[in-house]
């Protein structure tokens, strides 16, 4: 079978799951089912709560997984929580986050997450979504464009690509992803290595914001953290900075003490600690699974385990 999404790290994911027989774990972006069945492999008692906003994975999912009994959940993470508890779930004993865009959805041209496929603008993991990528582009003022491209991009070259897309889109609509990359080449030039890198940084922003990504990931992380059992343990798969610093910041956080100010002796804040973070630097992947998964070369691995009561 092809694989819809090869997973990445499934093997390390598994192990800082560290599942067991009757424990209840949630992979909240199933995608095409490739962790899951892999840890069903691994373990095959487990109760499996499959999350995905994307009708298409979840398809794919109920194939992949069609010999074992998970309950599929079309939903973003962010509602996890109220998903849960609607199924009378309050305790988890792990949960896996895989962020980010799957090969699968990028590959699929009419998606609009690709820029080396000419494809309508859309860039939505969720199709029900109202917002796309066209509107953004062809709608928002340049100061707004501006700020998406420097706040989710982190590009140097945010305003110029912000000011030539109001040019372009005063002669006539931007509405492939091919006309929007062409215009980023106006900038950044065609060819180069720094123009690649620019169009990635700028598709990931629109892609981030449309989906609002990062939002959604620190409401998630907060809920998972909570809702985990003593000894529970999460596991996240990042593949850019802004999503590392949110799981590095938010697990950092959660480990601590007091939050306190450091010329405040005695603490106020009240805040207790959560977690103890497994991973002190993030895990990465080895040498045969670069080979095999160009995917992971840009993954880092974070794991926690929640402290007991």
């Amino acid at each position: 079978m092809i694989e819809y999404h090869l997973p990445v790290m499934a093997k390390e994911c598994a192990e800082y799951l560290n599942l067991r027989a009757g424990g209840i774990y949630i992979d909240a972006t199933v995608g095409g089912g490739g962790h899951s069945r892999y840890f069903y492999e691994k373990e095959p008692e487990i109760r499996l709560f499959a999350f995905d906003q994307d009708d298409e994975a979840l398809s794919q999912a109920s194939k992949t997984l069609e010999n074992y009994n998970p309950v599929f959940i079309k939903s973003n993470f962010r509602h996890l929580r109220t998903e849960l508890a609607l199924r009378k779930i309050s305790a988890i004993d792990g949960i896996l986050f895989d962020l980010g865009v799957s090969s699968h959805q990028i590959d699929e041209a009419e998606r609009g997450f690709s820029f080396d496929k000419d494809a309508p603008l859309d860039m939505r993991m969720d199709r029900e979504n109202e917002l796309c990528a066209k509107q953004v582009v062809n709608e928002y003022e340049v100061r707004e464009l501006r700020r998406i491209f420097k706040e989710y991009g982190e590009d140097n070259l945010s305003a110029r690509i912000a000011r030539t897309i109001e040019e372009e889109r005063r002669k006539q609509s931007i509405e492939t992803t091919g006309d929007l990359a062409r215009i980023i080449e106006q900038v950044a030039g065609k060819g180069s290595k720094e123009s690649l890198k620019t169009k990635v940084r700028i598709f990931q922003a629109l892609r981030i914001y449309i989906n609002d990504e990062l939002n959604a990931l620190s409401f998630a992380l907060q809920d998972a953290i909570n809702i985990l059992a003593p000894g529970g343990r999460i596991v996240v798969l990042s593949y850019h900075s802004l999503e590392d610093r949110i799981v590095k910041n938010t697990f950092r956080t959660a480990e601590q003490d007091c939050l306190c100010p450091t010329s405040i002796i005695n603490c106020i804040c009240d805040h207790k600690s959560q977690l103890k973070v497994l991973t002190k630097r993030p895990v990465l992947a080895d040498k045969e699974e670069l080979q095999q998964n160009i995917r992971s070369r840009s993954a880092k691995l974070r794991a926690a385990e929640k402290k007991g009561e």
